[in-house]
């Protein structure tokens, strides 16, 4: 067991773990909210205890990232069994031209998630890509679409 100050003795180490799972902005605060939570909580922990704090923290922030697209009625409308299929890929056509601009990793791990319905973890160990790297990747390709759709938006 070892007290806070050993924790805070490694403090940089703590804000590198953090970084490797995936949050660089926001490293720095969760470190401190782990200080926190061990404070609060009133006993002495261990480095393994306190390196599972920080994935907890991280991965929460994680969650509260995630991007979320709202369905409007248009898109609604469109997937009613009363449209022809044709229309909808018409109307998807311009964005599945803007993917096939991308780099080959990005289409195909994007397109393998959208298509397949396949989790980002289960992507991870059948491929032996690390889920960090899959997650950022999705992550950017949702921001990339996001922005083109802005961008070429017609008012």
């Amino acid at each position: 067991m070892v007290s806070i100050d050993h924790l805070i003795d490694k403090h940089k180490h703590w804000i590198t773990v953090v970084k490797r799972f995936g949050e660089n902005t926001y490293a720095e605060d969760i470190v401190q909210e782990a200080y926190i939570k061990i404070i609060q909580s009133n006993k002495d922990v261990n480095f393994a205890y306190f390196y599972f704090t920080l994935r907890s923290l991280t991965m929460n922030l994680h969650n509260k990232k995630v991007i979320k697209i709202e369905i409007t009625k248009d898109i609604e409308y469109l997937l009613s069994d009363s449209i022809e299929e044709d229309i909808v890929l018409e109307l998807a056509q311009p964005f599945i031209d803007y993917i096939k601009t991308w780099e080959d990793y990005e289409r195909m791990l994007f397109m393998v998630y959208v298509n397949k319905g396949v989790s980002m973890r289960k992507m991870a160990r059948e491929s032996g890509i690390s889920f960090t790297s899959i997650y950022n990747t999705i992550r950017n390709c949702k921001l990339k679409l996001i922005q083109w759709q802005k961008e070429n938006q017609k008012d």
